[in-house]
């Protein structure tokens, strides 16, 4: 199998990463095409892929990664809809729906997809719809890349956006959460260096602790907090500054601002 990548921007560079890493694809069967052709040679140098022009990437490949801006995606099908049909087009922009997609030709063969920038180190999320000319062996050809970079599951259409904005901009949140931590640790007196190694753990390590148990984080969180300790002391100043309705509000925001382009 063959995968061309139309777009080189930060999402496709994740994604090709994670895909070579886990070895679902080895980097000479992806073909990488770019509007500015030093971002395509900049993944041929780092990862050892193929780069050509779009048309040559799409008669190339047998699934095409459709990773443009969302105002670029209905142009980029209208103009190479020929050399598209019995292509598996797998789609990474938000806010541009199936049928959006699928007006441009109802032979289209369309997966909509939802990733976070983690599937770069496979501990990613991505969730997907199908098209109505999606077969069962097409989503094993889709499982084939993707399985192996975090959790894949499908959703229903409808939820995508919710999704967009849970797990594609929470990345970013927890980034600002981790560089907080990690100041914090200097101001008691750690390096740098340490405070953001045992920063970023502490987080992996508590996402892991929800997701493999199943155990509720209140629980979890009642596990570290003793009766007039340290952690409780923490706990009740998050509490006092807005902590949770904070990161709700945000988290909101950002679904909003997900429908307002879909809605565009």
């Amino acid at each position: 199998m063959v995968l061309g990548v139309i777009g080189a921007g930060n999402m496709a560079q994740a994604l090709i990463t994670g895909i070579i890493k886990s070895h679902a694809l080895e980097s000479s069967s992806i073909i990488v095409s770019n509007y500015n052709s030093k971002k395509a040679d900049c993944l041929v140098e780092k990862y050892g892929v193929l780069s050509d022009d779009n048309i040559n990437v799409i008669k190339k490949s047998d699934v095409i990664l459709l990773a443009v801006k969302p105002y670029a995606v209905i142009d980029t099908l209208n103009q190479y809809i020929k050399d598209l049909q019995d292509k598996i087009v797998i789609s990474v922009a938000a806010g541009i729906s199936i049928s959006e997609m699928e007006k441009v030709s109802s032979t289209l063969k369309i997966i909509r997809t939802m990733p976070n920038t983690p599937v770069e180190v496979c501990e990613g999320v991505i969730v997907y719809s199908k098209g109505k000319n999606i077969s069962n062996d097409d989503i094993l050809v889709l499982e084939k890349l993707f399985s192996k970079l975090g959790l894949l599951f499908y959703i229903d259409e409808s939820k995508i956006d919710a999704v967009s904005a849970l797990t594609g901009c929470s990345p970013a949140y927890i980034y600002q959460i981790i560089e907080a931590m990690s100041d914090a640790g200097v101001r008691m007196g750690l390096s740098r260096e340490i405070a953001l190694q045992l920063s970023s753990m502490a987080v992996k390590g508590a996402g892991g602790m929800v997701y493999d148990t199943k155990v509720h984080p209140a629980v979890l969180k009642d596990k570290v907090t003793s009766p007039a300790g340290s952690t409780i002391e923490g706990i009740v100043e998050m509490e006092y500054k807005g902590v949770r309705g904070i990161i709700i509000s945000a988290l909101y925001k950002a679904y909003e601002k997900t429908l307002s382009f879909t809605k565009k």
